[in-house]
């Protein structure tokens, strides 16, 4: 007892010993949490390069596989032209896509942009590489069901078909073929007015027309009476819009990001965090219908490309202290990164299913 009444307090050396060893003990406190914060911030922004890597990859690479798709199309010289070439709607960008395309080539690309290179308003990286793909879509799913006659204005199809009042469309089948614009559809509107197209009393059954006059649609034009159809086509043929797309990139006030423009009109972000794309072409050189040389766009012949290799490069959105990192992309070209960000490459190829042999 007598020990415990002479103690008075700490002395300023075991007070400051104390302060010393708390110190030590929060400063590692801190370091700990820290370094769990950083490996979570470097867990996420990883998660989201593998997230938009692995989609636009997938999305590019079922792009090529359907690229130059025109279903069971006759020859260009079966398909009958019904659109009005003096339309200056048309000539501004349809004939391109909807005139020499068909029956033609449906890839084609630009390697390494200039500095001023833009698609559809947008300036693209420079340096990157640009991937064109053309084809057609089937509007009705493969279920079109359609009943004209050969003369007919109109024409039933199955509700399923996605037209619109003045999509130009393909209507083939493995004989014969017919480019012309969808002028009305039931319920959308379009020449004929709110109606758009009339209407029938057969409620799985859709009516279009495709005669009504110009009305200020693309390509349109009253000439049937002239040219009609070549064959009545049924339930074998198949309603295709065509489309050509560019992919690219491009940047935004968040980063850069891979972009598709439909006909050069317009432009759609689809997957951010994309900071280079670079193309190679596997074309058959010798009919075989296997590839013999890998080029550039510049370098082979697009006609004869049968595979696309695409290479993409994706960047973490904030800095995570990574280190430098240099990255040889499919030219040879080398690329610096100094900026402490997280970047990943992804590299795959695909064959154009549409040529050659399966």
């Amino acid at each position: 007892m007598k020990s415990l009444k002479r103690q008075r307090g700490l002395s300023l050396i075991e007070l400051m010993i104390g302060i010393l060893l708390s110190a030590l003990l929060l400063m590692g406190v801190l370091q700990i949490f820290d370094g769990n914060r950083n490996i979570m911030r470097m867990q996420t922004e990883f998660a989201r390069v593998q997230e938009s890597g692995r989609f636009a990859m997938d999305l590019l690479l079922q792009e090529i596989r359907m690229a130059d798709f025109w279903g069971c199309a006759p020859p260009a010289s079966s398909v009958r032209n019904h659109l009005d070439p003096k339309d200056p709607d048309y000539l501004a960008g349809y004939d391109d896509v909807y005139g020499v395309l068909i029956g033609s080539n449906g890839i084609g690309g630009e390697n390494n942009v200039g500095a001023n290179a833009t698609v559809g308003g947008l300036k693209v990286v420079e340096g990157t590489d640009m991937l064109i793909l053309g084809g057609t879509d089937d509007a009705c799913r493969g279920r079109g069901n359609m009943v004209p006659s050969v003369n007919a204005q109109a024409m039933h199809v199955s509700p399923n078909c996605a037209l619109e009042p003045g999509q130009i469309v393909l209507i083939a089948n493995c004989e014969s073929g017919e480019l012309m614009t969808i002028t009305s559809v039931q319920g959308k509107g379009g020449c004929t007015g709110g109606g758009g197209g009339g209407g029938n009393n057969e409620p799985e059954k859709l009516t279009i027309t495709h005669n009504s006059g110009n009305c200020n649609m693309p390509g349109a034009v009253d000439n049937l009476k002239q040219s009609p159809l070549q064959r009545q086509y049924g339930a074998d043929a198949r309603i295709l819009t065509p489309y050509l797309r560019t992919f690219f990139i491009a940047e935004n006030q968040f980063g850069t990001s891979l972009y598709v423009s439909e006909s050069g009109v317009g432009t759609q972000e689809l997957v951010p965090r994309i900071e280079n794309m670079q193309i190679l072409y596997g074309a058959d050189s010798d009919g075989d219908d296997a590839v013999d040389v890998w080029g550039r766009a510049d370098e082979v012949e697009m006609k004869k490309v049968l595979n696309i290799r695409v290479q993409l490069v994706v960047a973490s959105e904030n800095s995570v202290q990574a280190d430098d990192l240099e990255i040889t992309d499919l030219d040879g070209k080398k690329w610096d990164y100094t900026d402490r960000k997280l970047r990943k490459i992804y590299l795959s190829s695909a064959k154009v299913r549409n040529r050659g042999d399966m």
